[in-house]
């Protein structure tokens, strides 16, 4: 029995043997070079066998190619592919394509057609170690399920008012200034995924899109490492449910992710800073649920994170620091847990604008609350527990919210003694959220190691004491007015008494 099950072992592994050796062996490696048309790539292309590569060495290859079968096309020396200012450079329909070492540049310029650098249309694809500019979109995915995007550099196509300065960078480039937009809303997306799952997404850097990346009705999506920077959302999901994102840092734009219509997100130890803006967030949750953000770091905005219609998230183990406002939670979201956050050095920790809290927010969870640097109480039993409760709101932010130009009083002595006043006398009925477990230390969290503080960045701290003397110095100038034109009366007034002149 032993024999005869070895010998049809022996037998299948024999078959397999000598079915894939030969397939390997026919794997060919096909050169292509010295520029010129697009054209002889796609000669390359369609001599090539599936699993076979292809060489193409540096030089600018005008036009557009068409990838249909399961090859790896390599650039060396990073070769140019101009696509002319019409349509989608590359066309990715194969599944198991490897796009490796390539500048891509020159797409059409039709939203309606979502002109892209790098189009694909199938699976099992891996694009990397590319640099895509002057594009429409980046990369755009349709319908294409698990794929790899790995060491793309991806920069948005400049306005005309940038045209000056990227004539010096790019002046011997074909085909790039007749198709500049005339301003920068004509962007596209960095990379953007409609209706495609599945796929992973790391170590990309973009600058200077419409969106960076943007998932609509894409699901199951991981995000890892990516920098993005000077967009306007970093990070857009809508209609795109159990996505998750890791260590991505995104600064400068208006808002560093935007997860709208969405649910079951996942985002871990993320840098959102420096998103500043009559309307820019760190994060903006707007009809969100269900979702975690645990580990982030959330700095400089001009709102740490917005919640709008939004239900049913945990909010845990964050940094909010230095932003204006820290949380701004509109009370139309609901049954919200925050918990063992550090809240240091914002303006305003908690933002109520509506005037109240909205039904089930919570900011302690199982006798565990959140860092408040600002807490005034103290902890006597030192199990490391504030003894008394620690209340958001106070009437100086209540008053901010009334009248924004109260803000110019922030942090000054006569700030801090309304306070004091309303904390002895409460006259006001103020919106406040209670952390009845505040922390007396901060929680550790660990921050990514590639985002560091800009320098020129000051403590609200420091802003509130700049604003106070701003103000001061303005009175001394003021009432200096006064004194100079209250003498010129007064040497009037004598001179028409016929007093001295």
């Amino acid at each position: 029995m032993k024999s005869k099950k070895n010998r049809r072992c022996f037998w299948l592994s024999l078959f397999l043997f000598l079915w894939i050796i030969p397939l390997s062996a026919h794997a060919a490696t096909l050169e292509v070079q010295g520029g010129g048309s697009a054209e002889s790539i796609q000669s390359a292309l369609a001599r090539a066998a599936p699993g076979d590569t292809i060489h193409v060495y540096s030089g600018t290859y005008v036009g557009k190619i068409v990838i249909d079968k399961a090859v790896s096309l390599i650039g060396i020396g990073m070769p140019i592919l101009d696509g002319g200012g019409e349509g989608d450079v590359v066309s990715i329909k194969g599944d198991g394509v490897t796009f490796k070492g390539f500048q891509v540049m020159g797409s059409g310029k039709r939203l309606q057609d979502s002109d892209a650098g790098i189009k694909l249309y199938s699976a099992g694809n891996v694009i990397e170690d590319n640099k895509l500019t002057n594009n429409l979109f980046g990369m755009y995915l349709l319908k294409s399920p698990h794929n790899t995007l790995r060491n793309n550099t991806i920069i948005g196509r400049p306005a005309k008012n940038k045209l000056q300065a990227s004539k010096k960078d790019e002046a011997g480039e074909a085909g790039t200034y007749d198709i500049l937009p005339s301003f920068e809303g004509e962007s596209g997306d960095g990379i953007h995924l409609f209706a495609a799952s599945h796929n992973l997404i790391e170590n990309n850097e973009i600058t200077d899109t419409r969106d960076g990346i943007y998932f609509n009705y894409a699901h199951d999506n991981r995000l890892l490492y990516n920098h993005i920077d000077g967009v306007r959302y970093a990070i857009h999901y809508m209609y795109s449910d159990d996505n998750y994102f890791e260590g991505n840092i995104a600064t400068n734009n208006v808002a560093g992710a935007a997860p709208m219509y969405s649910k079951r997100i996942t985002f871990r130890e993320n840098v959102f800073a420096y998103n500043r803006g009559h309307r820019s967030f760190g994060v903006l949750f707007s009809n969100c649920n269900d979702c975690l953000a645990e580990g982030n770091v959330f700095f400089g905005n001009t709102r740490g994170a917005l919640f709008d219609v939004s239900y049913h998230n945990t909010f845990r183990n964050n940094l909010v620091a230095a932003n204006d406002i820290g949380i701004d939670l509109i009370s139309s979201s609901g049954f919200n847990t925050f918990t063992e956050n550090n809240f240091m050095d914002n303006m305003e920790q908690i933002a109520f604008r509506a005037g109240r809290i909205g039904e089930g927010n919570v900011f302690y969870e199982e006798g565990t609350g959140n860092y408040w640097n600002d807490y005034r109480g103290f902890d006597l039993d030192q199990n490391g527990i504030g003894d008394t409760p620690y209340l958001t709101g106070d009437i100086f932010t209540y008053l901010m919210n009334k009248a924004p130009a109260v803000r110019l009083f922030l942090n000054s002595p006569a700030a801090k003694a309304l306070e004091f006043a309303e904390n002895m006398f409460p006259v006001i009925e103020i919106p406040k959220a209670e952390d009845a477990y505040p922390l007396i230390k901060p929680v550790a969290i660990e921050i990514n190691g590639q985002f560091h503080i800009e320098k020129n960045q000051v403590s609200n701290k420091v802003f509130g004491a700049y604003s106070l003397l701003m103000l001061l110095i303005a009175g001394m100038i003021t009432a200096r007015a006064f004194g100079v034109s209250s003498q010129g009366i007064k040497r009037v007034e004598n001179y028409l008494r016929g007093g001295q002149k």
